[in-house]
C-alpha cells in the first residue's frame, strides 16, 4: 500500500489451475532508485503500457524533500529502463488538494489521448486529510495537464466502507462503449480493512460507485488476505478480466488485529468486471516462497502491474521492492487456460440484482447435491435449498429487510459466493 511505501518482490513457480508459472528475472531488481534527487528515497507502483515496441513505464518516485512525484521511464525489453529526466507530475501548489503527496498512478489511453489517474492528498502520508484520486491528461505522456475539476474522485460518506481514504486506481476502458471502469482501494474507519469497489463512467471525469461495493472482499480471520486486499491491476484478455492483487494477512486475536504478518500476490478473474473469484490456489506467492534473495526480495510482494507483451506472446509483471522494481514472465498459453477451465465447472446467474420481491437463480453446468443458500451480512442462513440437479430456482426476497446478503451456492467441485442487494 503507498501510505508506508513498501517495496516487495516476485518468486518463480506458481501453481494455478493448469499450471500458470511466473518466472523471476535472473537480474532483479531491473530498475532501482536514484540517482537523481528526485526518486533517490525510494520508487514504487509502477504502470505500464505497451506500444509499438516499447513498454512504458508510470512511478512514483520519492524524492530528497520527501514528496512523492509522478515519474516515467521506458524500455524496449522490459529490463533495461531509461529515466526522463524529470517527474512528469509534480505536487500541487501550496494549500491544494494534492500539494503534499502524489501516488498510486494508473494509465489508460483512449481516443482523445492519454488519461493518469492518481492519488493525491494535502500531507504526506496523512490520507485522512485529503484523501482523494484526481486526474491528468496528455498528449504524449509526458507533457501533462491537471484536470480543472479534481480531484475527480473523493472517499466515501462516514459509515461507508470507503470512509477513510481511496486510492490506488486501475482502469480499463472499453471502446465500443465509452466507457470506464474503475477498481480501487477503500479504507473504513472501524476495521482498517483495505478492500476492492469498482466505478464507472462514461467520460472519465463523473463517476458513479457499484451499488454493492466492495467487488473484492477480505477472506475470514486466519487467512491469508483477511486485513488488506490492495493494489489492483486489471487487464482485459480473450474478453475475460484478470486481477493480480496484494495482500496481507494478520497476526489476530478475536478478531483485534496485532500485526501484519505475511504478504502475497494473489489472482482473481471475472466475466464482466463485477462478480470476481478468488483462484482457488491463493496466495500465488509470498514473502517466504522459495527461492528467494534475502536482499533484493526482503518484505514480501507488493503493487504488480502487468501487461501482455503481443511479440513475445507472454504476460510481464513489474512490482515492488525494497531495493526498486523487479520484473517476473509467464508463458500466456497456460494463463489463459484458468478462464477457459473455469468455464466448465458451475457458473451462477442471478436477476434481476438488485431485487425488490425475487431473484431469478440460474446454474450452468449444475453438480450433484448442490445447495443454494441466502445468508445475511452477519453470516446467519436465511434460506437453504437443496437443488438436486435443478438448474434454475427462485428466491422470494419480499419478505427481507432492505440490505446486502450473499447467495452461495456449494458442489462437489464449486463454491460460488455472489453478493445481492435487496432494495
Amino acid at each position: 500500500m503507498k501510505t508506508f511505501l513498501i517495496f516487495f518482490a516476485l518468486f518463480m513457480a506458481i501453481n494455478a489451475v493448469s499450471q500458470t508459472c511466473w518466472t523471476k528475472y535472473i537480474d532483479n531488481p531491473v530498475m532501482e532508485k536514484g540517482p537523481e534527487l528526485w526518486d533517490i528515497i525510494a520508487i514504487g507502483q509502477p504502470t505500464v503500457l505497451f506500444e509499438e515496441d516499447t513498454i512504458k513505464m508510470w512511478y512514483v518516485g520519492v524524492g530528497s524533500d520527501m514528496k512523492g512525484r509522478i515519474c516515467f521511464a521506458y524500455s524496449i525489453n522490459g529490463t533495461d529502463w531509461f529515466k526522463h529526466f524529470e517527474p512528469v507530475i509534480d505536487v500541487g501548489g501550496s494549500a491544494e488538494w494534492d500539494c503534499g503527496w502524489l501516488d498510486t498512478p494508473e494509465i489508460v489511453r483512449d481516443s482523445s489521448g492519454y488519461k493518469l489517474y492518481y492519488y493525491g492528498d494535502t500531507a504526506q502520508q496523512f490520507a485522512g486529510i485529503s484523501s482523494s484520486i484526481g486526474m491528468a491528461f496528455s498528449a504524449d505522456g509526458i507533457h501533462w495537464i491537471k484536470h480543472p475539476a479534481n480531484p475527480v474522485f473523493t472517499k466515501g460518506e462516514p459509515g461507508e466502507w470507503d470512509c477513510t481514504w481511496v486510492e490506488s486506481p486501475a482502469l480499463e476502458y472499453n471502446g465500443i462503449s465509452g466507457e470506464y471502469y474503475m477498481w480501487y482501494n477503500g479504507v473504513d474507519t472501524s476495521t482498517w480493512k483495505l478492500q476492492i469497489g469498482l466505478a464507472t463512467s462514461t467520460n472519465g471525469v463523473d463517476w458513479e460507485r457499484y451499488a454493492m461495493n466492495p467487488v473484492v472482499e477480505n477472506g475470514f480471520w486466519g487467512t491469508y488476505d483477511d486485513i488488506w486486499i490492495g493494489t489492483p491491476a486489471v487487464i482485459k484478455y480473450d474478453s475475460e478480466y484478470y486481477m493480480w492483487y496484494s495482500s496481507t494477512s494478520t497476526n489476530s486475536y478475536n478478531g483485534v488485529t496485532e500485526q501484519f504478518d505475511t504478504i502475497n500476490i494473489c489472482f482473481a478473474y471475472s466475466t464482466d468486471g463485477i462478480n470476481w473469484t478468488k483462484h482457488e490456489d491463493n496466495p500465488l506467492f509470498h514473502t517466504f516462497t522459495p527461492p528467494y534473495d534475502s536482499v533484493i526480495d526482503s518484505g514480501g510482494p507488493w503493487a504488480p502491474d502487468a501487461i501482455y507483451h503481443s511479440s513475445t506472446e507472454q504476460f510481464m509483471m513489474w512490482y515492488e521492492t525494497f531495493d526498486g522494481f523487479c520484473l517476473a514472465v509467464a508463458p500466456v498459453d497456460t494463463t489463459s487456460n484458468i478462464i477457459q477451465q473455469e468455464g466448465t465447472q458451475s457458473e451462477l446467474i442471478i436477476f434481476p440484482n438488485p431485487a425488490k420481491d425475487y431473484i431469478n437463480v440460474s446454474i450452468k453446468n449444475p453438480e450433484d447435491n448442490s445447495v443454494l443458500t441466502i445468508t445475511n451480512s452477519f453470516g446467519q442462513v436465511i434460506r437453504k435449498i437443496n437443488m438436486d440437479n435443478k438448474s434454475t430456482t427462485i428466491f422470494d426476497t419480499g419478505k427481507l429487510s432492505p440490505g446486502i446478503y450473499y447467495l452461495g451456492l456449494k458442489g462437489n467441485k464449486t463454491v460460488i459466493v455472489r453478493k445481492i442487494l435487496v432494495e
